[in-house]
């Protein structure tokens, strides 16, 4: 709508970008998740890809002026698997459960469980073109493979990275978001199913 020709946007969008936020980023792996949300003034005569490092900038200014990358690590994340992560958590939650929400990804990573994330299926559906179903074979499955997806989902805000990077303490591994859009946490599958008839 800008006047960019197609072409012109998907050739910036499957440049390699040599850029220090790709530094733990898969070659394969496309821009998901790495185009960072925010207010942007750019002059008329800027390229895609102009545009496009001009958000890669902000982002990585934003990671480093957090210390997100080190949280990330902490966690035992790269920076990739971070944001990979963050994505997820930016999907789930609406409002400020997410570091909560995070805890809950983080344990169930640790115990070897799948993440049993919704939005992972429904992304890659989308994307594929495909109907949304719980039982859709693909990588970014999380109900049906284990540990963190092949990337993004999303491109997570600040308090989606934060929450991946500091994420809460406790020991919850469930939640769901109720039709009141409280988000109710649980320790076991059975308080889960509580919540689910409560809520």
């Amino acid at each position: 709508r800008l006047g960019y020709e197609e072409a012109e946007i998907r050739a910036a969008l499957a440049k390699t970008y040599d850029h220090p936020l790709f530094v733990t980023k898969p070659a394969s792996a496309d821009l998901e998740g790495y185009i960072y949300g925010e207010t942007y003034q750019v002059s008329a005569g800027a390229s895609v890809e102009d545009i496009l490092t001009r958000t890669f900038d902000e982002y990585y200014k934003v990671l480093q002026a957090n210390n997100l990358i080190e949280g990330f690590s902490k966690q035992g994340l790269t920076l990739y698997e971070g944001i990979t992560l963050a994505s997820i958590v930016q999907r789930e939650s609406g409002g400020d459960d997410k570091a909560q929400i995070a805890q809950v990804f983080y344990l169930r990573l640790a115990q070897g469980m799948q993440l049993g994330s919704d939005v992972t299926y429904q992304y890659i559906a989308d994307k594929d073109g495909m109907p949304r179903d719980t039982n859709y074979d693909s990588p970014y499955n999380t109900r049906r493979y284990t540990g963190l997806p092949p990337g993004p989902i999303a491109s997570p805000g600040l308090a989606s990275l934060k929450a991946v990077a500091a994420p809460a303490t406790g020991d919850y591994l469930f939640f769901l978001s109720g039709d009141d859009d409280i988000t109710y946490f649980a320790r076991t599958n059975a308080e889960h199913q509580a919540n689910i008839s409560a809520h």
